[in-house]
């Protein structure tokens, strides 16, 4: 191939000043479909080798009950203390989702937060939940809490005495997926109440008798060991998404600059805002994460 050829992928051309080819239109839907490609090869990879694909993270019990402890102490509020029935209920409902597959405060099968808090023994007169997947670190995870009106509600909500962490790892939808549960409770009695629970900011109010009958789980937390993942795949389209920015950048400015030694001026180029644009889309790569919270 000549560079003549060659250059029209870079520069713009020089009798009709059209711009480079890697910056066209069919270029850009060229460059949605390499993303598209990603999330479906993604998904494809996911089942057909599952724990390949996956997020490594250093995310601890007592990191996450450290900082709970520290938000809280900020607001003046009492500090939980870690309860081991809390944590049993906590992986036992992690490990349940591995079981059934989903990603939700209720099983498909039916079963709810408090089937596992009072299924470990715990009998509570004030309960609830937080869920995390997916953070590279206890911080972050905290901190995605506390941004959330309703997780924050939850985690400095003042009539919790004990909580239960539980970090546990396994395959969801053929990924090999970090989930954090964060399981409050007080067994105070409150006077002329039910037990109540709260899930994603809705305070569901349990009969005494559901409590006081629900059968306690005989399942014991076991450690388990999972195979590291290979690829993580939000860095891989992380790195992509900022690749293919960062050549447009350059590729525009030596569309720019070309265009100004040629006194050319093209209607159609708007380089200030295009450059805005791009550069605002690369900082939200870049602050971005894979994790979410329910």
């Amino acid at each position: 191939m000549s560079w003549h050829k060659i250059h029209k992928w870079f520069i713009p051309h020089r009798d009709t000043h059209k711009k480079a080819h890697l910056i066209s239109w069919e270029a850009f839907i060229f460059y949605i479909l390499i993303f598209i490609f990603l999330q479906v090869g993604f998904s494809i990879l996911g089942y057909a080798k599952p724990g390949l694909l996956g997020i490594s993270s250093n995310i601890t019990n007592q990191k996450i009950i450290e900082l709970t402890n520290a938000e809280r102490a900020k607001q003046g509020l009492s500090v939980v203390k870690e309860n081991e029935a809390l944590n049993k209920a906590a992986y036992l409902k992690g490990m349940n989702m591995f079981e059934e597959n989903y990603w939700a405060h209720f099983a498909p099968s039916g079963k709810s937060p408090w089937d596992f808090i009072l299924g470990s023994g715990y009998k509570f007169t004030y309960a609830g939940e937080n869920l995390a997947k997916n953070f590279y670190n206890s911080e972050d995870v905290v901190s995605a809490w506390m941004k959330s009106p309703t997780h924050r509600d939850n985690l400095l909500n003042s009539k919790y005495k004990d909580i239960g962490i539980a970090v546990v790892e396994g395959n969801l939808d053929g990924i090999q997926t970090t989930l954090v549960i964060q399981e409050f409770g007080t067994t105070e009695v409150i006077p002329a109440q039910n037990p109540v629970v709260n899930v994603s900011g809705q305070q569901v109010s349990l009969p005494q008798t559901e409590v006081e009958q629900k059968p306690q789980l005989v399942a014991s937390i076991q450690q388990t060991s999972t195979q590291k993942p290979v690829l993580d795949p939000y860095i891989l389209t992380k790195s992509a998404g900022i690749g293919i920015i960062s050549i447009i950048i350059v590729l525009l400015f030596v569309d720019f600059v070309v265009l100004r030694r040629r006194g050319v001026i093209r209607s159609s180029s708007h380089h200030a805002a295009h450059f805005a644009i791009l550069s605002a889309a690369a900082g939200l790569i870049m602050m971005s994460g894979p994790g979410a919270i329910l």
